[in-house]
């Protein structure tokens, strides 16, 4: 991650007030794990963050419309990439790469049609998009995907479930360590990327934090893979 994150620092620095919040916006995935990242980096720091949360597709929206966030943690590359080209937003790399779990059975229940399956909304959301490359399988052949739960992201597929409204749910690794593990050749790549929207000695200073080696292992720890 450091090597991703190093030719942001080079960016010029506009001036900005000391200690100004800083606005991220951040895809439902990641947001447990920054918010702890976020919890060290104020105590070391006292740096104050405002996060903001949802899909990728739904934050990506908002940033398009000019909400003025200075950071944009996607769960893709592809959403990072059209905004840069689109002119929001000054340069993109890999903070860390997705994994999926299926919560609530094994992969005997995903065979079962009987059973009701939550996802994040594939329009919107890339996890979604991974969980119709799951389902797409010839294994699993028998799930109707016009009966899929479709959550808003993959953090509210995976309320439907623990709220026990459907009977499965595939979902982001790090918000289910103890879910049934999926091969990651099962689905299409989730390589995250980190947009920089703004530049200021603030975020110069947080993408500083994000390349150490206590960041990285906490984002390990938490259900990624790093960045290749």
């Amino acid at each position: 991650m450091t090597r991703s994150l190093t030719f942001l620092l080079v960016l010029l620095v506009s001036p900005a007030q000391a200690l100004e919040p800083l606005r991220i916006a951040v895809a439902a995935n990641f947001r447990g794990v920054l918010e702890q990242i976020n919890e060290r980096y104020l105590a070391q720091s006292g740096q104050h963050i405002q996060l903001s949360s949802a899909s990728t597709g739904v934050l990506a929206n908002q940033i398009m419309h000019g909400a003025p966030f200075d950071l944009f943690f996607a769960a893709d590359t592809d959403t990072p990439n059209k905004l840069q080209a689109a002119n929001k937003g000054l340069s993109s790399s890999c903070y860390a790469m997705g994994q999926m779990s299926l919560v609530g059975g094994d992969l005997a229940a995903l065979q079962k049609p009987e059973l009701s399956v939550a996802i994040a909304n594939p329009k919107t959301a890339p996890y979604g998009r991974a969980a119709i490359d799951i389902l797409s399988l010839p294994e699993f052949s028998a799930i109707d995907r016009d009966q899929l739960v479709r959550g808003t992201n993959v953090l509210q597929a995976f309320q439907f479930w623990r709220a026990g409204a459907v009977d499965l749910a595939l979902v982001a690794r790090s918000l289910a360590p103890e879910g049934y593990p999926i091969a990651t050749s099962w689905h299409r790549p989730l390589q995250q990327n980190l947009l920089v929207l703004q530049r200021s000695t603030a975020v110069i200073a947080y993408l500083e934090w994000l390349g150490s080696g206590t960041v990285r292992q906490m984002i390990i720890d938490a259900g990624y893979l790093p960045c290749s």
